[in-house]
Formats: C-alpha cells, sequence, structure tokens
C-alpha cells in the first residue's frame, strides 16, 4: 500500500473525498443565500455594498434619477481604503444580472474555495495527502470560516491570493528557478493590494524562507530581489498615489495602539477573539503540531505565525475587536495542524485491523463535518434579515429620502438606513465610536460633541432605541428640546430644525 494514501487506500478514494470535500463546502455556503448579508459583520459589509451599488447606477443611466443621485453620492462620499476591485467587479456583474446581493457573496465563496486548492497543495507539499486532507477540512468546515467565506468584503479574495502566494514561495523555494520567482512575486502583489494586511503573514514566510536557506545566500540572489519588488511595488504605489492625491490620508488615524501593549486587557481579549473562533486549545495544539516538522517547512510556518504575531500587535485594537481580522489565522492553524494528522496516520498504519481503524476514522471524520454543517445550518436558518430592507425603506420614505444633512443613532453606523432606506445620514459618535477614540488617547467630551454636532442638521433619526437608552445626554437634550417629526415601531425622528419653545 502506498503510504501517503493510508486513510483512502487508493489514489481513487483520495479524489472522491476531496471532491465530495469541496461540494459539501460549496452546498453549506449556498444555503440561504438569498437573505441579506447582514449575518457577518455587517458594518464591514454594508461599506462594500454601498460602493458597488453606487458604481453600477453611475454606469446605468436608465436607473431612477433621484436614486442615482444618492447612490452616486454614497459611493464617492465613501472613506477609500483598499482598492475598490471587488465592489468593480461586482457593479460590473450587476450590469447583465441587476442589483442582486448574491452576486458578490458567489464571489467570496469562489474565492475561498479556490483558496483551499492551494491550501491543499501546499499541505500535501509540507506533509502528504492525509495530512493535506486534515487540514483541508479545517479550512472548509470551521463555521467561522463558512460564515466569513459568504461575506462581500475583500477579505475571503486576500485570503485565496495569500495561499496561492506562498504555495507559490514554496515552489520557488523547493525548485529554484526565475518562474517561480515571478510567479511568487507577482502573487504576494496582488494580495497586498487586495489588502495590506496580507503583508504580514507573507513577510513572515517570505523570512521564514530566507532564513532557513541563509541570509547571505539569499540576498546575494537576484531573485530573492525580483520576488521582493513585486511583492512591494503594487501596493506601495497605490499608497503612495493615495496619500499624495489625498484620499488615504485619514486611514492612518486610529489604528495604531501601541501603548495597549502593556495592559493585560489586550492578551485576554485576544486571547478570547482566538477562544470564540477557535477554541484556545486548538490553537496550542497547531502550535505543537509544528514541533513534528522538518526544517525547512517548519520554517515556513513558523514564519506564518510570526506575521500574525505582528499584525496583531500591530493593530493591537482591532485584532481585540474586531472577529474578522483573524481571517488569515484559518488557513495558518489548518496548514499547522497537517503534520498531526500525518503522523497520527503513519501511526495507524503499524496497527493491525487497518480496515477497521481506517472505517472509524472515516466514520468521525464525517460526523465531526456533519456536526459542523448542521451547526451552521441552524445558524442561518435561525436569522431571517430579509423584513428589515423593507423596514428602512420606510423610514427613508417617512422623510422623504431628503438629502438634507441629518444624524443617526441607527444600526451598524446608519448604513442600513442609508442602503435600503436611500437616506444619507451622519452616524452620532455612540459608545463603540468614543472607545476607539479614547483607545487612541483622545478625551471624548458628549456634551461639547453635541453642542457641536446638532447645528445644520435636518433631522435626527434614531432605529437603535436601546443605544438612545445609553446616552442620557442625548435622550435628554432631544426630547426636551426638539419635536417629534415622525415615529414607528423601532424608530424615532427629531425636526432640528424647529427647536421647541424654552
Amino acid at each position: 500500500m502506498n503510504p501517503p494514501t493510508w486513510l483512502f487506500g487508493s489514489r481513487k478514494t483520495l479524489t472522491f473525498a476531496l471532491l465530495l470535500a469541496f461540494l459539501l463546502a460549496l452546498g453549506i455556503r449556498l444555503y440561504d443565500l438569498t437573505d441579506l448579508p447582514l449575518d457577518f459583520n455587517p458594518t464591514r459589509q454594508l461599506f462594500s455594498m454601498l460602493k458597488a451599488r453606487g458604481m453600477y447606477y453611475a454606469l446605468s443611466p436608465h436607473l431612477p434619477a433621484w436614486q442615482r443621485e444618492i447612490a452616486i453620492q454614497q459611493w464617492q462620499e465613501s472613506p477609500v481604503i483598499e482598492p475598490p476591485l471587488l465592489e468593480a467587479l461586482t457593479a460590473l456583474s450587476y450590469l447583465p444580472f441587476g442589483e442582486n446581493l448574491a452576486i458578490p457573496r458567489l464571489y467570496s465563496i469562489l474565492f475561498w474555495l479556490l483558496g483551499g486548492i492551494f491550501l491543499y497543495r501546499l499541505a500535501q507539499d509540507l506533509t502528504d495527502p492525509n495530512g493535506a486532507f486534515f487540514s483541508l477540512l479545517f479550512y472548509l468546515f470551521l463555521p467561522f470560516g463558512i460564515y466569513a467565506s459568504r461575506s462581500f468584503q475583500p477579505d475571503p479574495l486576500m485570503v485565496m491570493l495569500t495561499l496561492a502566494a506562498v504555495w507559490s514561495m514554496w515552489q520557488w523555494r523547493t525548485r529554484p528557478g526565475w518562474k517561480w520567482a515571478l510567479t511568487a512575486g507577482i502573487l504576494n502583489g496582488l494580495a497586498i493590494l487586495i489588502k495590506n494586511v496580507a503583508v504580514f503573514p507573507l513577510l513572515g514566510a517570505a523570512l521564514g524562507i530566507v532564513l532557513e536557506r541563509g541570509i547571505f545566500s539569499s540576498l546575494k540572489d537576484r531573485q530573492t530581489w525580483l520576488v521582493a519588488a513585486l511583492s512591494i511595488f503594487p501596493a506601495g504605489a497605490y499608497t503612495l498615489y493615495g496619500i499624495g492625491s489625498g484620499f488615504l490620508g485619514g486611514q492612518f488615524s486610529n489604528r495604531f495602539f501601541p501603548h495597549l501593549w502593556k495592559t493585560a486587557a489586550f492578551y485576554l481579549q485576544w486571547k478570547g477573539q482566538l477562544e470564540g473562533i477557535f477554541g484556545f486549545s486548538l490553537i496550542l495544539l497547531a502550535l505543537a503540531s509544528l514541533t513534528l516538522l522538518p526544517r525547512r517547512p517548519f520554517a515556513l510556518l513558523l514564519g506564518l505565525w510570526g506575521g500574525y504575531t505582528l499584525y496583531g500587535f500591530t493593530f493591537a485594537y482591532h485584532i481585540t475587536t474586531h472577529d474578522y481580522y483573524h481571517l488569515p489565522l484559518i488557513p495558518i492553524a489548518a496548514l499547522s495542524l497537517a503534520p498531526l494528522a500525518q503522523v497520527l496516520t503513519r501511526l495507524a498504519r503499524t496497527r493491525q485491523n487497518l480496515f477497521w481503524l481506517r472505517s472509524a476514522t472515516a466514520l468521525g471524520l464525517s460526523l465531526v463535518v456533519a456536526l459542523q454543517l448542521w451547526t451552521v445550518r441552524v445558524e442561518l436558518i435561525r436569522n431571517d434579515y430579509r423584513a428589515d430592507a423593507a423596514y428602512q425603506y420606510s423610514i427613508g420614505e417617512a422623510l422623504g429620502h431628503t438629502s438634507q444633512p441629518s444624524l443617526s443613532l441607527a444600526q451598524d453606523y446608519g448604513d442600513r438606513l442609508e442602503y435600503w432606506g436611500w437616506q444619507p445620514n451622519t452616524p452620532w459618535q455612540d459608545a463603540s465610536l468614543r472607545a476607539l477614540r479614547e483607545a487612541g488617547g483622545q478625551t471624548v467630551d458628549s456634551a461639547a460633541y453635541l453642542q457641536q454636532a446638532l447645528p445644520g442638521k435636518r433631522f435626527f433619526i434614531i432605529t437603535h432605541l436601546a443605544r438612545l437608552e445609553a446616552e442620557p445626554i442625548l435622550k435628554e437634550t432631544l426630547y426636551q428640546n426638539y419635536p417629534i417629526y415622525a415615529q414607528g415601531k423601532g424608530y424615532v425622528i427629531f425636526d432640528l430644525a424647529v427647536p421647541l419653545a424654552p
């Protein structure tokens, strides 16, 4: 029997198992696809949705003029972070099919599954098909990864390109040549351009390769410099252009909080994020599994872990508050579990009754995958957001979809109202925004902010009534000084243009 295929017995069985895994992974991600994309970090998804819609309406002169005006305004007033390539692709896809939010979700699903192909091939190169298959199952069926890979944001594309880039760097290390150096450099550059945080795992992987090979021999190799130049150039040129043009200048504020490193809360909250996504014991198991690797793959994976760690310290606030910042860790953890699976399957080959042991292993894996699929299905069917579109539109309709400056205390910083209500608004600086500024060392005076924010605004739209209760100064000011313009189930709108008589 061929040792690498102990779990499957033959290459045909392995191929069948891989196809089945990808089909199941696709099927669960297509489940409940037509629901509104509010099940995973809706604020981040709405950010991309507003951009894509604005681009689409700019390309579609036949659509209602008032909606075109609002959609384009919302797009052009949105801050720019990474290049809106996914949003542009989505807008172009809307042209033949209409504005259908299933389209960007399908793109994200496709990117994540393609990433699984690169992950499997890399894990197979680092270990064997048994280890690679375990690694792939973890990547495809971790519930958090399933939710994330259905979301409209650039992260699934970034993960796919990062995996492709790391696999290419590994090919370049094991089969040196200009072809692989060029491929690795281009893929590195694309991944970092899509979302610049990809630089952390890719830099870690590259350093692991360089250090394992030898610093001096790597620095003397012209291929090393080609990979570095191609990796840096796209994102570097975009960043310099963005800063020079002014549209990226504000994206570097409230991003870096090194003073948090000195607090115990930072490490506890980071651990809490890992516990909620993976289970902290699994993270420890993945790290321990690295010790089973030979020197060369050990250096690569250790570099990936080092890159993730540097990433967490660089974005100290966000790594403890934004769960999707941990998406790059999913493939790293998956790859790290492969050597453990490899060793266990090799040990199993030495036992008697291989048929029963193989059957029990296959049954156990099937049950784990089935449990993960059931968990995700229950969560997806439990939440139905479809009614929210009509609800938000009714609020915008009550206001006449006015473009006059308005404030809001609403879900997702008013972006739901922007998107489905067609109602431009400026979000009130609530507790979460104040926490971000306070983490940056800024002093926040709610009363002073209130005095600055209200003048010149037409309406104050409240759809998050629970948060209004947590803002006593704001609540008292509004109810005592301004009339109610309109109200309904779950919302109240104050008319700021006609204050009540003292």
